[in-house]
């Protein structure tokens, strides 16, 4: 999808929101992240990384959403043949995940007529109910308690992953 954002088609990328998800620009902050990580995690640093340290951090972080070599949720997308070795794409996706955001995994946010709100993966939609998949719980919303219902342009995955990370901890998981 990124790739095909940098064409600057305008055509192109209305059918891509249409039918893909939701896409937008990384913003000025979340670049200049991209490339300061890009510049620290050079491939000779990389190959000093502890893949056991890595995967402990994956299993620490990532795993609950991410299914990895069949360990793990299935909240986010499976990560297994993803372009992990492609340092662009992990970095993107970890510091700003919400910027290309796939239809499957567009949060929906419903408001109930008690005031309570649920953010989540819309699941199952029966003709009476919701079947919502937040990070910890599958919830089951009976629609007649629903007073309003919207898709969230922002992703489940936090963003800034790697903010509270040693760039030691960063090196392992990226290598991982």
């Amino acid at each position: 999808v990124r790739q095909i954002l940098s064409f600057n088609n305008k055509e192109l990328n209305d059918l891509l929101k249409a039918h893909w998800g939701e896409i937008r620009e990384t913003s000025a902050d979340r670049k200049a992240q991209v490339v300061a990580w890009k510049k620290e995690l050079t491939p000779k640093l990389l190959a000093k990384a502890n893949a056991g340290n890595g995967r402990r951090i994956f299993l620490k972080t990532c795993q609950n959403c991410h299914l990895l070599f069949g360990t793990g949720g299935q909240i986010g997308p499976d990560i297994t043949g993803s372009n992990r070795a492609n340092l662009d794409y992990v970095l993107e996706n970890m510091l700003d995940p919400s910027a290309v955001v796939g239809r499957d995994y567009q949060m929906t946010v419903v408001g109930r007529k008690d005031g309570r709100a649920i953010s989540g993966l819309l699941t199952q939609e029966s003709d009476s109910a919701l079947t919502i998949q937040t990070i910890n719980d599958k919830l089951f919303v009976p629609k007649s308690e629903i007073e309003e219902r919207s898709l969230s342009s922002v992703s489940m995955m936090p963003e800034r992953q790697l903010d509270p990370m040693t760039k030691e901890e960063v090196r392992d998981l990226i290598a991982y």
